[in-house]
């Protein structure tokens, strides 16, 4: 009789115990299920948000290049010349030609030495910069001189050539028609010369006077910004329709050639010659330019062939 009461309870502790573990695993199972979903649903918040930062980013992404693209070459141009000052204070102004690649920098020192074969950062460098003559003034068109010279080298005498190589460009007539304009900045200013002369010259030619009134005692020259421009026109391979007169402002690019006897001649230069846009006046797309049939031979003092 005790036999079969403790088999019977063996029975009901089994079946107890067999339940216990069938509602522990359904709960414990219904409890992973729940983790997999809480944690599915925090995956998605993280995953939207993440969206929501991705979609920010391209909209400040799109928003800096519309910013790019809204700048104006202007703008461009005055945070390279701002950036380049930053640099080297000596970087008193920007020069830029279409279609070249003169678009850099122009430095100034106390000298017309100094940055002979230096760069923006006053190392030495074979090809140099662009640079004004050291009594120039690069401010605004009020404060610039009759005549502003900017010197830089050429090494080929070719167009592709590199810094004032450029200026060679000048000697083809559909180019100098579609560019007529040089670009000078200042950190105030915006300044727009128009080209009148292409030429090549002798350094007999004072075409380097930088104000022409007090310098003619110096170089025992009477002349005139008139007088110069005239001369320039009658040297220059190019005839151009621009007029200049005594109370137009110059720029003068000034470069080495080799043209008239090569590197043992020194007395040798090739020189764009380009006037200040006066007030009221604007900027063409194209301007009248033809070739000049019969342009003035420099002179030099002795023979270099």
């Amino acid at each position: 009789m005790q036999f079969f009461k403790n088999e019977l309870m063996r029975k009901i502790l089994s079946f107890v115990l067999t339940a216990g573990m069938i509602l522990s695993f359904s709960a414990c199972n219904n409890l992973n299920n729940n983790d997999s979903s809480k944690s599915s649903s925090e995956s998605s918040l993280p995953n939207s948000q993440n969206n929501k930062n991705n979609s920010s980013s391209e909209e400040n992404s799109n928003d800096s290049q519309s910013s790019e693209k809204n700048m104006t070459v202007d703008d461009s141009i005055r945070s390279k010349l701002k950036d380049a000052n930053a640099i080297n204070s000596d970087a008193v102004g920007w020069i830029k030609i279409p279609n070249t690649k003169i678009n850099n920098e122009i430095l100034q020192s106390t000298d017309n030495d100094f940055y002979l074969r230096r760069d923006i950062s006053k190392e030495y460098n074979w090809y140099g910069c662009y640079y004004a003559d050291y009594e120039c003034v690069l401010k605004d068109r009020n404060s610039l001189k009759p005549n502003t010279i900017i010197y830089g080298h050429n090494m080929d005498d070719k167009p592709s050539g590199e810094k004032f190589g450029q200026l060679f460009n000048y000697l083809n007539v559909d180019f100098a028609k579609k560019n007529p304009y040089i670009y000078v900045y200042t950190p105030s200013d915006k300044l727009v010369f128009q080209v009148f002369a292409v030429y090549y010259t002798d350094i007999g030619f004072q075409y380097h006077l930088i104000d022409p009134a007090k310098d003619t005692a110096k170089f025992n020259n009477k002349m005139t910004i008139k007088d110069i421009a005239d001369e320039a026109k009658k040297r220059s391979q190019l005839v151009y329709d621009v007029d200049v007169n005594d109370n137009d402002k110059l720029l003068t690019l000034s470069t080495c050639t080799y043209k008239y006897g090569g590197e043992k001649n020194e007395e040798q230069r090739f020189v764009v010659q380009a006037r200040l846009l006066r007030e009221g006046e604007t900027e063409q797309e194209s301007v009248s330019v033809k070739k000049n049939p019969k342009p003035k031979e420099p002179v030099f003092s002795k023979e270099y062939e």
